[in-house]
Parts: structure tokens; sequence; C-alpha cells
């Protein structure tokens, strides 16, 4: 192999160099990896591309082995081999990565304020409908144009965490 350093992705980077991992086990890496990402990703997605970037180092001989009775406890070394080539990712695209993400991060805040608005404002509607009930009607009326905001800014929230998920898949 050559003593070419071997590119990755700014997360794994971090985890196995700026955080020090070693031997660690796959939950230890997925933890740490998920400590660092942004968008929601869940367990087992994290635990997937993880186990991929390990998979990878392990063939090209920068992590070994140590095998368990349990699978869930083998354990992975750094080799000198990977302290030899080391790592390196390429900052210009971590850096667009990041400008392309702040848009979406920025939209999804907005609109999780917003949905916490709305979900107030509806419960509000509800108790003044207990204490006025002779507004029943616009109160009613009210209640459900809240109602209806506050599922449309659920399927933006889930629109643009998909959005995300998708960037964060592709960039790794």
């Amino acid at each position: 192999m050559s003593k070419k350093a071997l590119k990755v992705t700014p997360l794994i980077y971090s985890v196995l160099i700026n955080d020090e991992l070693d031997h660690f086990t796959v939950s230890q890496m997925r933890d740490a990896y998920l400590a660092k990402v942004c968008s929601g990703i869940d367990q087992n997605e994290a635990r997937k591309i993880v186990y991929r970037q390990i998979l990878r180092l392990q063939k090209l001989g920068m992590l070994s082995k140590q095998t368990s009775d349990n699978v869930k406890e083998h354990c992975y070394n750094k080799t000198e081999l990977f302290y030899q080539v080391g790592l390196r990712t390429n900052r210009a695209n971590s850096k667009n990565d990041e400008k392309a993400n702040n848009p979406l991060e920025e939209r999804l805040r907005r609109c999780e304020v917003d949905l916490l608005t709305s979900i107030a404002e509806s419960e509000e509607y509800m108790r003044l409908y207990e204490s006025l009930p002779e507004l029943k009607e616009h109160l009613e009326c009210q209640y459900t144009k809240s109602r209806e905001c506050s599922s449309k800014l659920l399927g933006q929230i889930k629109a643009i965490k998909s959005v995300m998920l998708h960037q964060s898949k592709n960039h790794l």
C-alpha cells in the first residue's frame, strides 16, 4: 500500500484522529460519531455507516480486530500502518457541506419554533374554549386552523430532516 493518506469523511476523521479513539467497539465508535453528527440520524443507520468505515480500514490493514465471544464486544485497534499512512479529509468539501447544511439547519430550527408556537396556540384556544363557551364557534375555527398549521409544520420538519439525512449519507 502506498504511503498516501487515506481520505475519510470529516466526522470519521474527527472520531479517529481528534478524539484519539483506539481499542474501540463498533458501538463506542457509533456513539462518538452520533455525538458529532448534526442531523437526526438514528442509531442503526449510524452503526451501519461506522461499521462500513471500520471494515474498509480493517481490509486496508489500518485497523486490527480482536474477536470476542460476543459479536458486540469485538474490539478494533489502530495498527502501525494506520499511524504511518494516516487519514485525511477533504477540507474544501467539508466546508461546502457545512455551508449547504446551514440553511437547512436554520430552516429546521425556524420550523421547530413555529411548531411549538402553533401547539401552544392550539392549547390556549382549548383553555379559552373552557372559560368562554359563548365564543365556541370562533374558538373551534381558530383551534382547527392552528392544528392544521401544526400538521403542515410537522410535515416540513420531517421533509427537512429527510433531506439532511440524505445529504449526510451521500457525503459518507
